[in-house]
């Protein structure tokens, strides 16, 4: 008889708190008879916490690597927040195996060199373990980064069969949230499937057609245990599936120590990144304003849409560093064109109008990532004219004519303007709004400057 420990976490999103607590329990003693495994489920990165920003994810690779994880797939958070350069470069220095089927290069159609589709590990008892891992298949969003994402299904079809010749044992590292897992429970023999993505928790897990699920919620908040007994012929005789709270863990002195250094690092080298020297300070509400016209210039487009919650802090005078601006815009909102009909457009700005009073103190779910409140829209080029006609560019809106607006992602995804949903939009995956804020006003002062000499 042997027991495995299977250890997981999933969706910490650079929460650095509970850090020094999971990492212990991570690295305790392993069951006497046993052998030990440790795998993260994606989303261990955010670009909202200054040492993940200024590093591009490294530094949290390098935390990582201090808890001798054995595995880990990567979330949206690592896929769609950085630059296809950025990925391919975030597990050079990593300690551990990536494992990724279902995401492919655009270009070469092939496994990108940084991780495999499924590893096979084998216990000191002789039990080989497969273990694959998949991402959230986001399919425009991945494309535009240079990324092909495939069908979590097609993937089983394709590595199951190979995988339970090769192994006692299959396991499925799963970003792709608790109602795909169901399903594929349901449908495929996979013995154990660690969960993410939609940050669920599993206090004592699932089990279904002969399938455990197992899920550590978010932040840190948890972390998994799966105990497997196994007889001498490497099959399962019993399970047992925990998420600890993390609160309720040991702690220890030198606990906030470690944390606030983690915290200070990254600050330190995002203060040192100076985005520009652009001399005002510049209130919450100039930057909305300001916002406008650097989507204006972004796109090359008479006619811009923001909202004002997006905002959080007035920005210093003098030199702004990369902190000035993450404190100010953590959110990772990306500028979009837009193209509606003159009627969607109208429905739009009337949709607005009805919800205006309400939206000025909106609590956006998200907080840090989609700003705190969801403010006041404000628009260049659209309005009314003296007989209450809407207009773009003070000309009335034609229903059926097409019309472009350079606004942000955020719109799309909020649950307020439906007539966004399905209309055509780039979206530039590959610019955060504060760092088109920072180039804006890096441009504005070398206008400036000119204008003087």
């Amino acid at each position: 008889m042997e027991t495995i420990s299977i250890r997981h976490t999933n969706d910490m999103h650079s929460h650095f708190g509970p850090w020094p607590k999971i990492k212990r329990f991570l690295l305790k003693k392993g069951p006497a008879n046993g052998t030990v495994f440790r795998f993260d489920i994606g989303d261990a990165i955010d670009r909202l916490h200054p040492l993940t920003d200024t590093t591009l994810g490294k530094g949290n690779v390098a935390i990582m690597n201090e808890a001798k994880y054995t595995a880990a797939t990567i979330g949206n958070n690592e896929g769609l927040v950085m630059s296809h350069e950025a990925l391919n470069a975030l597990y050079h220095e990593a300690d551990f195996d990536v494992l990724l089927a279902n995401v492919k290069d655009l270009k070469t159609k092939a496994q990108p060199d940084w991780a495999k589709p499924y590893q096979v590990y084998e216990t000191a008892a002789g039990t080989k373990l497969a273990v694959l891992g998949m991402t959230a298949p986001y399919e425009q969003t991945y494309q535009a980064l240079g990324w092909l994402p495939e069908d979590p299904e097609a993937i089983l079809d394709e590595f199951l069969p190979k995988m339970r010749q090769e192994a006692d044992l299959v396991v499925l590292l799963s970003h792709l949230g608790l109602p795909t897992d169901r399903k594929l429970a349901k449908k495929y023999p996979v013995d154990l499937i660690l969960g993410a993505h939609t940050h669920h928790v599993l206090p004592e897990g699932e089990q279904d057609n002969g399938t455990w699920l197992a899920a550590a919620g978010r932040y840190g908040d948890y972390v998994g245990e799966v105990l497997l007994d196994l007889d001498e012929s490497h099959q399962i005789q019993a399970v047992s599936v925990k998420a600890y709270q993390t609160a309720a863990l040991p702690a220890k002195e030198a606990d906030t120590v470690v944390v606030a250094a983690i915290d200070q690092a990254g600050q330190e080298a995002e203060e040192k990144q100076m985005a520009t020297t652009y001399e005002p300070a510049v209130s919450t509400d100039e930057q909305a304003k300001d916002c406008l016209k650097a989507l204006q210039s972004f796109y090359d487009e008479p006619v811009a849409v923001c909202s004002t919650g997006l905002f959080l802090k007035d920005l210093p005078a003098g030199p702004k560093s990369k902190m000035d601006f993450l404190n100010d815009l953590p959110h990772t909102i990306q500028p979009m064109l837009i193209t509606l009909t003159g009627q969607e457009l109208m429905d739009w700005m009337q949709e607005y109008e009805k919800a205006a009073d309400r939206l000025v103190n909106q609590k956006i779910k998200g907080s840090g990532f989609r700003g705190q409140v969801f403010g006041k829209m404000i628009s260049s080029g659209l309005g009314k004219n003296e007989f209450d006609q809407y207009t773009y560019q003070n000309e009335p809106i034609q229903t059926a004519k097409n019309y472009r607006i350079a606004t942000l992602d955020h719109y799309r995804w909020l649950d307020f303007f439906k007539m966004l949903d399905d209309a055509p939009a780039q979206i530039n995956l590959d610019v955060f709004l504060r760092e088109l804020m920072a180039d804006y006003y890096q441009k504005l002062k070398e206008r400036t400057d000119n204008l003087i000499v």
